[in-house]
């Protein structure tokens, strides 16, 4: 359904439903009992004037089935840019809405089948908010965006998944993207991660879960800079297929609003992928982490101690063997954290920081092996976040560096190279 149906297959495999019901000694239908309604507001901000409109769009429907299937009231918003106009109607920037009653029926209309298309999908949307044409990766474009959707959410708590491209904290494009989005092509088409996180501030709410469902964000550049505006993020230090996260895995688990949901939400974005490479010939890989955005402050403080006991050593330290999350262009965005400490240290890594660090990072999942084979991950060196190590091979990314919180709070502003950075 909807352009990846190996997702549906997956999720219909793994959770089955027996619907029963009976009526009265009279024949008449008794009145339903009251539902438990879910704790949060899911939020959608879909970035896809790029080539990624196919998968983004088709995630709207995936994002629906799992809807569908939940068992509890729920409401999905979704702000939508894209190549693609929604339907018959003329505007590609819009908000839609889904409110299931966790009996089967979305916007009061049962669940669509199988058979069901994407255009159905978006014809039973109700359209709750449009706009004239606008840049969806710039500031004030997204503060307004992010404030009607918290507006018109029912619930005080909400959850913000993003789909777009990402290239981590640079201000370069190096693959389709600088930072997060792109609206367009060139990096004036997209978004700093510093305004977004601004963005996200004008809301005036703390956002229960950030979803980066773009590459390369799971760097502790990234989740320090959004360490006020979220309780929890799911990110991955990879680049993410474009196909994206299965959504119809795990929708409920996302809307109950707690860890042990967010850490299903992880698991199932690997139990996909590992399905793909085991049962199809399809490409997959994936990494993935849950990160607890309040413990980043401390991590950067452990991470300090490393970098100032050790900076003589990094004078010319060498980044070879150590796990690279960068590929292609990328090279040299990312690097382990934890084998990096652990390179630093002998081949043993402090207490302080391996404790510190295992209170920040609350679950992570790797595939070890992948198509494409570059794409396999050292399970036995991955702590789930990455982080830039400064090499002479980047010095555009290291001027960059120079200027965000990360590069003074983390201690690599005391460090002198040999080279001329």
């Amino acid at each position: 359904m909807f352009g990846k149906g190996m997702k549906k297959w997956f999720f219909l495999a793994s959770f089955a439903f027996l619907l029963s019901s009976c009526g009265g000694d009279d024949g008449d239908t008794p009145e339903p009992l009251p539902v438990e309604k879910a704790p949060l507001t899911v939020l959608a901000y879909l970035v896809a004037n790029n080539n990624l409109d196919d998968e983004l769009l088709a995630n709207i429907g995936i994002m629906y089935d799992g809807l569908a299937d939940m068992d509890k009231p729920a409401t999905l918003l979704v702000y939508w840019d894209g190549r693609t106009t929604m339907g018959d109607k003329a505007s590609n920037h819009l908000i839609l809405k889904y409110e299931t009653d966790g009996r089967g029926n979305v916007n009061g209309l049962p669940a669509l089948d199988e058979s069901s298309s994407l255009d159905e999908v978006v014809d039973v949307a109700q359209i709750v908010k449009e706009y004239s044409e606008q840049r969806s990766t710039d500031k004030a474009v997204m503060s307004r965006v992010l404030q009607d959707m918290v507006r018109l959410s029912p619930t005080e708590r909400v959850g913000l998944v993003v789909g777009s491209h990402g290239s981590a904290w640079l201000n370069t494009i190096f693959t389709n993207g600088r930072s997060f989005g792109q609206d367009g092509s060139g990096s004036d088409n997209t978004i700093l991660i510093p305004d977004f996180v601004e963005a996200m501030k004008s809301t005036g709410r703390t956002f229960d879960f950030l979803l980066f469902d773009a590459c390369y964000m799971g760097t502790a550049e990234v989740c320090y800079d959004f360490r006020e505006v979220t309780d929890y993020q799911i990110v991955s230090v990879l680049e993410v297929p474009a196909y994206g996260f299965p959504y119809d895995m795990f929708m409920s688990d996302l809307y109950k609003g707690n860890v042990e949901g967010y850490k299903k939400v992880c698991q199932a974005f690997i139990d996909f992928n590992q399905y793909l490479y085991d049962e199809t010939s399809s490409l997959s890989w994936g990494t993935v982490s849950l990160v607890d955005s309040e413990a980043m402050e401390a991590l950067a403080v452990q991470l300090k101690f490393q970098l100032v006991a050790h900076k003589d050593a990094l004078a010319d330290f060498n980044v070879k063997g150590l796990q690279e999350y960068g590929k292609d262009s990328g090279k040299y965005i990312s690097f382990d954290m934890e084998q990096f400490v652990k390179n630093l240290n002998g081949g043993v890594v402090p207490d302080a920081f391996k404790n510190q660090l295992a209170k920040t990072v609350l679950y992570k999942a790797c595939l070890e092996k992948a198509r494409p084979s570059n794409y396999s991950v050292d399970a036995t060196n991955y702590c789930g976040l990455g982080m830039y190590i400064p090499v002479v091979e980047r010095p555009k990314w290291n001027a960059w560096f120079k200027t965000i919180d990360w590069f003074t709070v983390s201690g690599w502003s005391e460090v002198d190279f040999s080279w001329n950075f």
